[in-house]
């Protein structure tokens, strides 16, 4: 039985929260399997792992090499995050104290992370505009050149959005009344 607040009864703002996050959870981990599983089939001795072998790294950003050089790696990386966000709801809802700290942690860290993409999208514009100049690439500058400001627009009102959200979750879990259904034991 959950633990109860101050009113003594679980707080319906937990148990909703935490059954939403477990759906979202549950298919954030079904995607990811899926994703690692493809990930490792394609890249291992395929087509695709031969393709990126070939690609000359020198050429990109540091990140962007890292990046596609990782894949596998960030897809099974997706899986053990998602998995552990799917552990944590349910502890959440089970109203564990320990699912609470890492509830909070990912409310958080989602939000650094939505700011974090705003930065990645300038970086891929950029890097795309210091491509050097051949007839493909004119025109494929010329084309995403207007996208730059409303990408920058839409990932910053993206995480603004996304921080408020989170915030408003964090503090109302900080609240004593929240915290008070999260027993030290």
């Amino acid at each position: 039985m959950p633990s109860t607040g101050a009113s003594g009864m679980p707080s319906s703002f937990v148990t909703v929260m935490a059954q939403v996050s477990i759906v979202l959870g549950l298919a954030g981990t079904a995607y990811a399997l899926v994703q690692a599983v493809a990930a490792a089939m394609l890249l291992r001795g395929g087509e695709l792992g031969d393709t990126i072998a070939q690609l000359p790294m020198a050429d990109l950003p540091l990140a962007a090499a890292w990046l596609l050089t990782h894949l596998e790696m960030l897809a099974w990386s997706f899986l053990l995050a998602s998995a552990a966000f799917l552990a944590v709801s349910v502890g959440l809802l089970r109203r564990r104290r320990w699912a609470w700290w890492g509830f909070v942690a990912f409310m958080v860290l989602g939000a650094l992370a939505n700011f974090a993409g705003i930065a990645l999208v300038d970086r891929v514009f950029a890097w795309v505009q210091a491509l050097p100049a051949n007839p493909d690439v004119a025109v494929l500058q010329a084309e995403l050149a207007p996208l730059h400001t409303m990408a920058l627009a839409m990932t910053t009102a993206t995480a603004v959005v996304f921080a408020v959200l989170h915030g408003l979750i964090v503090w109302k879990l900080c609240t004593p009344e929240i915290r008070a259904e999260f027993p030290r034991h």
